[in-house]
């Protein structure tokens, strides 16, 4: 490969990166929603209450409060949109595909002492976003050789084994391990010459694993009352792959894409017999990704995010509106950690303002859960590289069995 294709691999590497931050549904960051469609039926607001298998992602500590053993199965369908206005005029939507993001969770009592331990197989972020290729043809050309990305997604699995028990009739401890193993694929169009020579297609895949532990402690002041704190430490995954330019070998890609610390606190209140309200509030330490490096071959080079840390609020209740109907509502505000100045049509985050509702239904010792989530997301009408337009949808299905 010449000199002039190895400067404009590298180029297209860097802001393939950019892209590696791949916006979802729930539009912060790249965390994906809630795990189960109880949590998505209360806006998030799930660490309080929570009292199946599913408390390996929401509060650990919780565990130790159940009896039973404890399986939950649940897929939450996720679709994202983004209208994006070029500065020059005109518009393009990305494809607007569907995500199955699946989530696993089993728990039982072990001894006599009220010891929980539990596993988790889950996926806390991810997602990916697709444009038409051939709506950036034009933009290709624009100071040519100039990359233009058009495609990135990240896979994500976290295995959570988990440990929960008392130490006091009234303070819960809980404490898990995650190992996680991610993959990113990241795809752009380049013009070596001045329009019309043909564009040529580049392409960065990688993987890696990472290690975590998150821990959380449940406290019951009175019967009616429960106070929660959780902690999720950071995971830092590095990305070790190739990069091929026009479908041959470039070099190595490698890249850091660090996934935040998560301090969380919320309280609950047992209203009367059938009506539960709990309150949430996280803090996300996105500034960890205020910059990046990235190698190809024998060249680095360390781009600039400038992403702020972020706190998100929401509130959620739950209705036994029978002895086999439950009814669940929620609002949460999740602002977006990114600036104007960093986003991009792979990146649009937003801050968003989420109303959701959910309805549970019990038979003998199973629970189907159905959630669906609408979102108000606060439009960027003026950035240095264009306007953003956003519209979601959010579904949550959920089996559990409590025996």
């Amino acid at each position: 490969m010449n000199k002039q294709h190895n400067r404009s691999g590298l180029k297209i590497a860097v802001i393939l990166t950019l892209g590696a931050m791949v916006h979802g549904v729930y539009a912060d960051g790249y965390r994906n929603p809630p795990p189960t469609a109880e949590g998505i039926g209360k806006s998030g607001a799930n660490m309080v209450f929570v009292d199946d298998a599913s408390a390996i992602s929401y509060n650990p500590a919780n565990l130790g409060m159940q009896t039973n053993r404890s399986l939950v199965v649940a897929a939450t369908f996720a679709q994202t949109e983004t209208t994006y206005s070029p500065p020059l005029g005109g518009s393009v939507e990305s494809d607007g595909d569907w995500n199955v993001l699946p989530n696993i969770y089993y728990s039982q009592p072990i001894g006599d002492k009220g010891w929980v331990a539990g596993l988790g197989v889950n996926t806390p972020y991810g997602q990916g976003v697709s444009w038409q290729a051939t709506d950036f043809t034009i933009a290709a050309y624009v100071g040519a050789p100039a990359p233009v990305p058009y495609e990135a997604s990240i896979m994500f699995i976290n295995i959570n084994p988990t440990v929960a028990f008392p130490v006091h009739e009234t303070v819960f401890v809980g404490v898990g391990l995650d190992l996680v193993y991610s993959s990113l694929e990241l795809r752009a169009l380049n013009a070596t010459a001045p329009f019309p020579v043909p564009l040529t297609e580049s392409e960065a895949e990688g993987d890696g694993w990472g290690i975590g532990g998150n821990m959380g402690v449940t406290w019951l002041p009175t019967k009616r009352q429960r106070v929660a704190f959780t902690y999720r430490s950071r995971i830092d995954i590095d990305y070790e792959g190739d990069f091929t330019f026009g479908g041959a070998s470039a070099g190595d890609f490698e890249t850091t894409i660090k996934y935040p610390n998560i301090i969380g606190i919320g309280y609950g209140i047992q209203l009367t017999d059938d009506i539960q309200v709990e309150t949430q509030l996280e803090w996300l330490q996105w500034s960890v990704n205020d910059t990046q490096t990235l190698v190809t071959g024998p060249a680095s080079s360390t781009i600039v995010n400038n992403w702020d840390d972020t706190f998100t609020f929401g509130l959620g209740g739950s209705w036994a509106a029978t002895d086999s109907l439950v009814v669940r509502a929620g609002y949460a505000f999740i602002p977006s950690p990114i600036p104007d100045e960093t986003v991009t049509p792979l990146l649009a985050d937003e801050d968003r303002h989420a109303l959701s509702l959910g309805v549970g239904y019990a038979f003998g010792s199973h629970l189907v859960d159905l959630a669906y989530t609408f979102s108000i997301y606060d439009d960027r009408d003026s950035t240095p590289l264009g306007a953003y337009e956003v519209d979601s949808n959010l579904v949550g299905l959920t089996y559990s069995l409590s025996f």
